[in-house]
């Protein structure tokens, strides 16, 4: 590629692929240490963040491994990510890509947890989510003293409110004891509980990271240049976290007030002004173009923003020429409401052929409050959605019909059919309505001959204790319900079976928690137990799953606003602007906490809402429109209704302006709309994935794509436990360690497995002693010479990004830099050779791409049964063989691409996690 000078090179990065505004050129170009701008929505915030980026690394020479960027969701980071490759390549080709690997993008909770596992030994600690978490805290929330009083799965939410407010807030803890003391004993109790089954939830992996910097700040010295999204939705404790690596670091932050809408979970919108007082020094940028909508709805949203009552900010400049139309519709019903909505969404594609059902979301303050019209009209109409937002997984009937299978197994089940009314279904109701549910969902052809039958031997089976982990238990009755004629390769089908594998997810999630500890399963007691969890929290805490392999889908999609934060779409509708829907009737309500309001630790009304709060959610709905804006409410909740139901006061605030407003009978006026492009951006897949994929694509879909879980089983954890041990273990013998004393250290501080009992946990540490005792002994000359374990390599490869781990880089000798990689396997029966080869070769394309020579590449088994075979393989990394590995690469990407995901049958079925609810194994009998 031609050199291009720096000057070249500036302009290059300010004007292609499109010229920058003459603000995101400053903030571009700053060469201020501290930088905060100001992006509304729809400015190219993200487009500026990239062209910095790329500024840093092409123009002013910094290293990418002394770059991190902060995004608020992995989608983000994905979409950044995939920017800065694409700009690094076009601008300064691909060599100059091979490095960005080094280059941190992702959540703060995701870079806080990897500072803890890699500087701060917390490698052998398991992140817990929000799902997991409460599971947990079910279990253990007895321990605590959490059920001596209410309603306990309530008292569950509750503490972990106030949990989530200590870690946010970073409150003292002498204070939070002098101010609270019997929530402080509690909160230590838990957090050794956490600590016993080294597990860390998200809020303690960031004010845990905030205390080991203040420490220990060298060990985020190597940050140069901190790049920060989202500014204004970051709660205290992230901002402690930022002004820390800020000490000695560049930090540019990027944020909207306006969009502000997450102080339900800590964020404090006031961090963003006081960046100001932190950094006197700092620049300040304002982008106010707005490229993402027409003029019509540009000019609602700064009409609407000008009554919000905080600080204020230059409105939004329409940049788009086009004529489009905001309009607001007078509904006399819900159901009329949705059947508007849902008759302007075919007209709309029938009389645009660009548009795709893709191209229309409907935005609702409360998916499960208003969400129900919507689905069930979309459904009469046979017209594809997806419903986003915790509680979309149990708008579907599938869920619905497992969910309630599950219940009816214990004595006492029920389902909540109307949680605001109490409205439970038992006994033979509940069988009756699950099965109706499965009906609603699937064809008559799917269902099973003598079904009522069927399900009574499993319930049987279940009670009588024959299945030893619920995915078996759950396999079971997937069968009985007739899933193996389900045909994955039919777009309906698909979506039911990808529900199916979320609802797997539940099952494991709360089986996880209960086998913790090696705790003995009694199945009665744990069906009533997830029953609870189900009913308490479940339905409304899991989203539907669509997120991978549905995402290409083309469907209406309907969501709450907060899911909306960072999408757009040609036409949007914002339905049910009534005065106690939006804003929510909940805003500012009292919500009860574990720390006293009167002892002043925190804000309890910032988190609990006001009337701002749901203007900012408003303001985001608004913006998330680029051609057509549809905002309506009903009159009545029912014809028959006596009282009529008042517009939302921010309905009546916006029709203050030059408003198009029709009823519900009458069609939008014909406008242009233009579908959105369709956005190329670089995917990344790990080398496993791809390992996995090449094996078998159906497995892959099944496990990666559907979330269906494997068994839990008491020895999991054996080989992760082995690896980070041994990965210990070569630190210790370079240090001069006497090898066995080593291992002994090693085994007794690291060793575990979560889900064993005393005894097997005993045993199978004897035997994983042992086995390193065996290894490091008849290879301590390798140890001594291994120069990194648990490499990160990233790298792009044709029109993708690939990464993966090298478990060792062995230095050679010679009077050449040579290198062996090593990848370690427990044995060889999960993982065959001829896959273990392709991932290591995949490696060697990797370092290779960066300039590190790989010589020699070899599998080491550490538990090696088989005593005649060899315990190191050699794999072959000659450039023949490496061409034939890019080739199997290509193949793989080609066919994911094209979704082909069809079974493969071979031997490697019989160790399938899946087999027994496989459609090509089964049809093929």
């Amino acid at each position: 590629m031609e050199l291009i000078s720096n000057e070249k090179l500036v302009q290059e990065i300010i004007t292609r692929p499109t010229p920058l505004s003459d603000e995101q050129k400053k903030a571009v170009l700053s060469e201020n240490k501290y930088l905060r701008i100001v992006a509304g929505a729809g400015t190219g915030k993200t487009e500026t963040m990239t062209r910095r980026i790329a500024y840093l690394l092409l123009c002013k020479g910094v290293a990418p491994d002394s770059i991190v960027a902060f995004t608020f969701t992995e989608k983000a980071a994905q979409s950044l990510r995939s920017r800065i490759y694409e700009r690094v390549k076009e601008l300064g080709g691909q060599e100059r890509c091979w490095y960005l690997g080094n280059m941190f993008i992702g959540t703060i909770h995701s870079f806080c947890f990897h500072l803890l596992a890699d500087k701060f030994d917390y490698g052998d600690y398991s992140p817990l989510d929000e799902n997991k978490e409460m599971a947990f805290l079910m279990r253990e929330g007895w321990n605590l003293g959490l059920g001596n009083s209410g309603n306990y799965g309530e008292n569950c939410e509750r503490f972990l409110r106030s949990v989530n407010v200590v870690y946010n807030e970073l409150i003292d803890r002498d204070e939070l004891k002098s101010k609270a003391n019997e929530f402080a004993e509690k909160l230590e109790k838990y957090e050794e509980i956490l600590k016993q089954h080294r597990l860390i939830d998200f809020g303690q992996m960031i004010s845990m990271a905030v205390d080991r910097i203040q420490r220990d700040p060298k060990n985020v010295g190597y940050i140069n240049y901190l790049i920060v999204d989202e500014y204004q939705d970051i709660n205290r404790a992230q901002d402690k976290l930022i002004k820390l690596i800020g000490k000695h670091a560049s930090v540019f932050i990027v944020g909207d007030p306006r969009q502000c809408i997450y102080q339900w979970r800590g964020s404090d919108e006031r961090c963003f002004e006081e960046f100001l007082q932190t950094y006197k020094e700092c620049d300040q940028v304002t982008i106010k173009e707005n490229w993402r909508s027409v003029p019509e709805i540009v000019k609602v949203a700064n009409y609407f923003a000008e009554s919000f009552g905080n600080a204020r900010y230059e409105p939004l400049q329409p940049m788009r020429k086009e004529n489009g139309l905001a309009v607001i519709i007078n509904a006399k019903t819900p159901d009329s409401e949705a059947n508007w909505v849902i008759s302007q969404i075919k007209k709309l594609i029938k009389n645009n052929k660009d548009l795709r059902y893709k191209d229309f979301a409907i935005l609702l303050r409360s998916v499960k409050t208003s969400g129900r019209p919507f689905i069930e009209k979309c459904k009469e109409e046979e017209i594809p959605f997806i419903v986003a937002g915790k509680i979309g997984l149990f708008q579907r009937d599938e869920a619905q019909a497992v969910g309630k299978l599950f219940a009816w197994l214990d004595k006492e089940g029920f389902w909540i059919r109307d949680f605001y009314q109490n409205d439970k279904i038992k006994g033979d109701d509940l069988f009756k309505s699950a099965l109706e549910s499965w009906r609603k969902a699937v064809d008559n052809t799917v269902i099973t001959a003598n079904i009522d039958i069927e399900f009574q031997k499993w319930k049987e089976c279940v009670l009588n204790n024959e299945y030893s982990n619920f995915t078996y238990m759950y396999h079971d009755l997937l069968i009985r319900l007739g899933v193996l004629n389900l045909h994955p390769e039919n777009k309906l089908d698909a979506a039911i079976l990808a529900n199916l594998g979320r609802f797997n997810t539940i099952l494991t999630d709360y089986e996880t928690s209960v086998r913790l500890g090696g705790k003995h399963i009694d199945w009665p007691t744990t069906i009533k137990g997830l029953c609870w969890f189900m009913n308490s929290y479940a339905i409304g805490a899991y989203e539907e799953n669509y997120e991978e392999d549905l995402r290409g889908i083309d469907a209406v999609q309907i969501m709450t606003v907060h899911q909306a934060k960072g999408l757009e779409w040609p036409v949007v509708f914002i339905p049910c602007l009534t005065e106690k829907r939006f804003p929510s009737s909940n805003t500012g309500k009292r919500q009860e906490w574990y720390l006293p309001r009167e002892a002043g630790l925190f804000q309890a009304d910032r988190y609990e809402g006001d009337i701002e709060d749901e203007k900012r959610l408003f303001y985001v709905a608004i913006t998330r429109a680029r051609d057509l804006l549809c905002l309506s409410y009903f009159k009545k909740i029912q014809k028959t209704s006596r009282s009529e139901q008042r517009p939302s006061a921010f309905l009546n605030e916006v029709s203050k302006i030059n408003y198009s407003i029709i009823d519900d009978d009458r069609d939008i006026k014909s406008i242009k709309i233009c579908a959105k492009d369709k956005e190329e951006e670089l995917q990344t897949f790990s080398a496993t994935e791809l390992i996995y994929y090449r094996r078998c694509p159906f497995r892959y879909r099944l496990s990666k794509l559907w979330n269906f879980q494997p068994g839990l089983d008491v020895a999991i954890g054996f080989g992760r436990s082995l690896h980070f041990c041994l990965q210990n273990i070569s630190h210790l013998v370079k240090d001069n360690i006497e090898p066995e004393k080593a291992v002994d250290m090693i085994i007794d501080r690291y060793f575990y497995l979560p889900y064993a009992t005393k005894t097997v946990f005993e045993s199978m540490k004897n035997k994983a002693r042992q086995i390193l005792r065996d290894f490091v002994k008849e290879n301590i000359n390798e140890l001594i010479r291994v120069e990194q374990v648990e490499t990160t390599v990233e790298f792009p490869f044709d029109k993708i990004i690939i990464s993966g781990k090298i478990d060792a880089i062995i230095k050679k000798h010679g009077p050449e830099e040579r290198i062996e990689i090593r990848d370690y396997k427990t044995s060889d029966k999960v993982d065959s050779f001829d896959d273990t080869t392709l991932q290591l070769q995949i490696y060697a394309l990797g370092l290779s791409s960066i300039g590190k020579k790989v010589s020699e590449a070899s599998v080491a088994y550490l538990d090696n049964e088989e005593k005649n075979d060899q315990k190191i393989k050699t794999v072959p990394v000659d450039e023949s063989s490496l061409k034939n590995a890019e080739y199997a690469i290509k193949n793989c990407l080609e066919d994911i691409k094209k979704s082909i995901y069809q079974g493969k049958i071979g031997n490697q079925c019989n160790l399938c996690d899946y087999k027994k609810i496989c459609f090509y194994i089964n049809s093929k009998r």
